[in-house]
């Protein structure tokens, strides 16, 4: 089973050494969020600028959160920014003292641009749709959520498909019942989910994201590629939907595609996506070019000696020797 969630690294960047501050020396940290209420699991970026002090940039993890530190006390402006066409840019102002020590919280918005289309040419959001839920679907949605965090994905199922059947048009609850569906790999099942969501908010990356999942399980390469081709046009800067793009190129043959789109993944993951590494190596063996293999499983081994292909790389290292 391919792995679903996956994370960002943190990156900070510094214009210029920062002036001496007074006294009080600190962090702020935050958490960023879905319209849902869960983590944004992509790499976000988040901006925090002063009259006193040069901007620093940095990204989510793949919980979402950020941090900040070597701070002195005054006030800060923290501005969220989601690549792509989907939720709009956040700011907050906040002062920050000795006080300030809980975590501050960005939940995200989708723009009225995304979603389908009314009739009379306006917009609908997913979010606008999970809006109309109704207490009884939302309820059985929060049952399925617990029973998810206990790993019991058949009683979550039977609460989601209760939800759907109260209100069809429930697209968070809809997705999740695909994903249930696709970690149990009833990918027909699965696919029919996110297939719903699609048609009705045809800008839903998670959907997107996770129908190209079931295609690569069921090795509909052809399909795949364009669902996750979607997903990136969607969030550019998901280091995961990159990844998996590379991984469906690379098993049409397109080892340019792949080549480009396992960049792309190491750039925006960084070290926690060391797997493409991994792949990166097979695009290499079959251009022939096996001392560039055998530095990308090395690579590899060294981030990840007991990754999920740690086992399969150091056999093709020793094939390559």
């Amino acid at each position: 089973m391919l792995a679903i969630f996956l994370g960002g690294a943190s990156v900070v960047t510094r214009a210029q050494d920062r002036p001496i501050r007074p006294i009080f020396v600190g962090a702020i940290s935050g958490q960023v969020l879905l319209p849902s209420g869960r983590p944004a699991s992509g790499v976000i970026q988040v901006t925090l600028s002063s009259d006193r002090t040069p901007m620093m940039t940095t990204f989510t993890n793949e919980r979402g959160e950020f941090r900040f530190g070597d701070l002195g006390e005054g006030n800060y402006s923290i501005r969220v920014v989601v690549e792509g066409d989907v939720y709009e840019p956040l700011t907050q102002e906040v002062f920050f003292d000795r006080s300030t020590m809980s975590k501050l919280l960005f939940h995200l918005r989708e723009k009225g641009a995304t979603g389908s289309k009314k009739p009379g040419g306006g917009t609908v959001s997913a979010i606008d749709f999970d809006a109309k839920a109704p207490p009884d679907a939302k309820k059985e949605y929060g049952k399925a959520t617990k029973l998810i965090e206990k790993g019991d994905s058949l009683k979550a199922i039977d609460c989601l498909s209760r939800a759907v059947s109260i209100y069809p048009d429930y697209l968070t609850a809809r997705n999740e019942l695909g994903v249930q569906y696709l970690k149990l790999k009833r990918f027909v099942e699965a696919a029919e989910q996110f297939q719903w969501v699609i048609e009705k908010s045809p800008k839903h990356f998670n959907a997107r994201f996770n129908l190209g999942l079931v295609r690569i399980e069921e090795k509909d390469y052809k399909n795949a590629i364009l669902e996750l081709s979607e997903a990136t046009a969607i969030e550019s800067a998901r280091p995961d939907a990159h990844m998996f793009l590379g991984v469906a190129f690379l098993q049409t043959g397109d080892l340019d595609g792949a080549a480009r789109e396992l960049t792309r993944t190491l750039v925006l993951g960084g070290q926690q996506y060391t797997i493409a590494h991994y792949y990166f190596a097979h695009v290499y063996m079959r251009q022939g070019r096996r001392d560039m293999a055998r530095a990308e499983l090395e690579a590899y081994l060294k981030e990840a000696p007991s990754g999920d292909r740690a086992a399969d790389a150091k056999s093709l290292l020793q094939q390559l020797e």
